[in-house]
């Protein structure tokens, strides 16, 4: 039996010796999926002992192309348990990821004294070792963590981007060629992992996503813009499991937050959280509002007119998936940067996204709701 010395759980934690062990703790759907993620074809019809018997053999031969998968986060775990001889404490990993590795076939889940742990065979230990020591599979690992983070980074901003896409927006920062099928491979893999974002028949798309058809239409309506060029840096901050974006507005709703109503600031911090997602799905300022009030009670006029004053200044400068990645305020200096060129070319006003004369008369393109000869055209 292996001993867990974690200074924050006073019982001992103890491992599994075998892979046979740990096999046999599983269900048969269980290790149905853990032959279905090693790839181990032909024995979908076996019974659970003849199943244990299968897998306890070829999975050693299978798990090194698997590990070659994982990103940094998911290598730096195993290192953790193979320093702990065999177990520890899962408390901060997520309950995606738990259910993930009960998925490997040489990692397995389990509660002991209510803790919930991850544990690896003592048997596997010195094998797993030399894998991770492995130079090619460091360098891959170090790769995959790339993909990942910017993989997530730019459907963060974008919202959804179509299959036949991805790779070149990838490649604008980082290089998949020639290793195409190693890229897909991975991706699905965190997608399995961490679900924070899928594909469907539309595209991939960031986890929060609901209708990822509403987007490409509303992106395919903006023509004459092609997605932000974001720096590397930013997509790769952005594809940190951690990462919160703060636009500006943000530190204003946090003071109002927990300084008028008396908001835990932790709580505060979800709901702005939550109303960046909203703007990211195009909701207009009365949504944001409506739903503000389910957790607040604004009292006056004057409290009302402040917060959407703050609701306002977060909106106008949240990246939208609509946008591709623009906030409003950057597409309208755009616009009217636009409108300005072409009118002195031809002394006619066009639209930047329609492409079509603008009357004085019409809505000002800038999307300030008033008509252009009051507003741009003035």
């Amino acid at each position: 039996m292996v001993v867990n010395n974690n200074k924050s759980h006073k019982e001992k934690i103890s491992g599994i010796g075998s892979l046979k062990e740990g096999l046999s703790s599983l269900k048969v759907a269980e290790l149905q999926d853990i032959r279905k993620k090693l790839r181990i074809k032909n024995i979908s019809s076996l019974k659970k002992a003849e199943l244990i018997e299968y897998l306890a053999e070829g999975i050693p031969l299978f798990f090194s192309n698997l590990i070659r998968q994982f990103d940094e986060r998911q290598l730096s775990i195993i290192k953790r348990i193979l320093a702990n001889n065999g177990v520890i404490s899962s408390k901060n990993i997520e309950i995606e990821e738990m259910e993930y590795f009960q998925k490997t076939g040489f990692m397995f889940t389990d509660f002991r004294s209510d803790n919930p742990v991850i544990m690896i065979p003592i048997e596997l230990l010195p094998t797993i070792q030399e894998i991770v020591q492995d130079e090619t599979i460091l360098t891959d690992v170090k790769r995959n963590t790339e993909w990942i983070k910017i993989t997530r980074g730019l459907l963060y901003y974008y919202g959804t981007v179509p299959q036949n896409e991805l790779v070149s927006l990838v490649e604008q920062y980082t290089p998949i060629h020639p290793d195409y099928l190693s890229f897909f491979d991975v991706i699905f893999n965190a997608m399995e992992c961490y679900q924070e974002f899928y594909i469907d028949k539309y595209g991939y798309s960031y986890w929060e996503v609901l209708d990822p058809l509403a987007i490409l239409e509303e992106q395919a309506s903006r023509k004459n813009i092609g997605y932000y060029p974001f720096t590397k840096k930013q997509l790769l901050e952005a594809g940190d499991m951690n990462f919160v974006e703060r636009p500006k507005g943000y530190t204003q709703l946090l003071s109002l937050f927990t300084q008028k109503y008396r908001m835990p600031k932790q709580e505060a911090i979800l709901l702005i959280e939550d109303l960046i997602i909203h703007v990211k799905m195009g909701h207009q300022p009365a949504q944001l509002i409506q739903y503000i009030q389910i957790e607040l009670t604004i009292e006056s006029l004057e409290d009302m007119k402040n917060l959407m004053d703050a609701v306002v200044l977060l909106m106008n400068n949240t990246r939208e998936w609509y946008l591709k990645g623009y906030t409003s305020v950057e597409l309208s200096v755009r616009e009217q940067k636009t409108i300005q060129q072409v009118h002195d070319k031809t002394g006619e006003v066009i639209s930047f996204q329609t492409g079509k004369k603008i009357g004085r008369n019409d809505l000002c393109p800038c999307g300030s709701g008033q008509k252009f000869k009051k507003c741009c055209g003035g």
